[in-house]
């Protein structure tokens, strides 16, 4: 059965959580390739005081433009939204990676210090609308170290609803404090994964009742993520396995995401 993770991180400057994690492309490539997974989406982080976003997206673009099997995503940086023509060079810096061959938006939350329905996001929801690109959000509430709620799934709710011909995959499944919510996030133009997680909610929630909620959700609506090499990649895909039933396994594992990436030409 072929695995593509819908949730790998590696940065330009080669260290996540704390310079602990080791997250250099060639150190994630062997990794995944160890466990035969041959294609991946590549995340940014969003955070301007531990990765610059330009050199983050730079450092994608060569990576996708030399290996086919990876999908990056654009880093964004609304800090500078409010100077004069702010609004205007953050979607001339998407537009720009955009042209270079990166196929997707990230919005980390968190790391931006906004919720989903800030004013500073609405453009790049519409931009990513206009540009036919999907969007990866964060909805977890533990990152940055610290309870934060900036994730919250009703401000998710209430931009998934307004920009309806953007799609949207909400990554970590909401965390333990949202999982539930992610039934009300059950839109047509919404898609979940699982990275960074499951490893936790098995500790805290039934399995029967987290394959209910899957179940509810659609299996056809769920990806496998890992947050590799941040999280166990290795524990992810067995709680998986005990989780999905076996008829759609191999959907969550990589057949959902081939369909979801076709519209994008991500493969």
């Amino acid at each position: 059965m072929e695995i593509i993770d819908a949730h790998v991180h590696t940065l330009e400057c080669g260290i996540m959580c704390g310079g602990d994690v080791n997250v250099e492309f060639a150190e994630v490539n062997s990794g995944l390739k160890d466990r035969g997974i041959e294609r991946a989406l590549l995340m940014p982080i969003n955070d301007t005081s531990w990765q610059p976003v330009k050199k983050m997206n730079d450092y994608l673009v060569d990576i996708v433009s030399r290996n086919k099997e990876y999908v990056g995503f654009i880093d964004i940086d609304i800090s500078k939204a409010h100077f004069y023509g702010g609004i205007k060079e953050l979607e001339s810096e998407i537009v720009h990676y955009y042209n270079q061959g990166l196929k997707g938006i990230k919005v980390h939350l968190q790391n931006l210090g906004v919720y989903a329905d800030d004013w500073r996001l609405l453009p790049v929801y519409r931009l990513a609308g206009e540009l036919d690109l999907p969007i990866t959000i964060h909805c977890h509430p533990g990152s940055p170290p610290g309870l934060s709620d900036h994730s919250n799934p009703i401000a998710i709710e209430k931009i998934v609803r307004v920009f309806h011909k953007t799609e949207f995959i909400i990554a970590h499944f909401g965390g333990i404090k949202y999982f539930y919510d992610m039934l009300h996030l059950n839109h047509n133009n919404v898609y979940f994964e699982t990275s960074g997680i499951m490893p936790v909610l098995v500790q805290y929630v039934d399995k029967k009742t987290i394959a209910r909620v899957f179940q509810e959700i659609g299996y056809e609506k769920i990806m496998f993520g890992s947050d590799f090499p941040t999280a166990d990649i290795d524990h992810t895909i067995t709680i998986l396995r005990e989780l999905i039933p076996e008829e759609n396994l191999a959907d969550v594992m990589s057949k959902n995401i081939l369909t979801f990436g076709q519209k994008y030409d991500w493969w």
